[in-house]
């Protein structure tokens, strides 16, 4: 009877940590949507426009890149 007792504490702690594990990682995507959503509605197609600041930090990225890949800005 312990034994039996002992299995069902086990099973519901189980299904209380997988509870509070699904519950912590569906408000932490509904986190990221309200985060991502963007401040004026999206466009037509349903996506963000890239703002100027995103077009200058993609360039900025690209040119950072390309010069540790080829040590001029620290590769080596």
């Amino acid at each position: 009877m312990a034994r039996l007792f002992l299995f069902a504490m086990l099973l519901a702690v189980f299904v209380a940590i997988v509870i509070i594990l699904v519950s912590i990682w569906q408000r932490a995507a509904l986190a990221g949507q309200r985060a991502l959503r963007p401040m004026f509605g999206p466009n037509q197609e349903g996506q963000m426009a890239p703002t100027a600041f995103q077009k200058v930090a993609y360039a900025a990225l690209i040119v950072l890149l390309f010069g540790v890949a080829t040590g001029w800005l620290g590769g080596m």
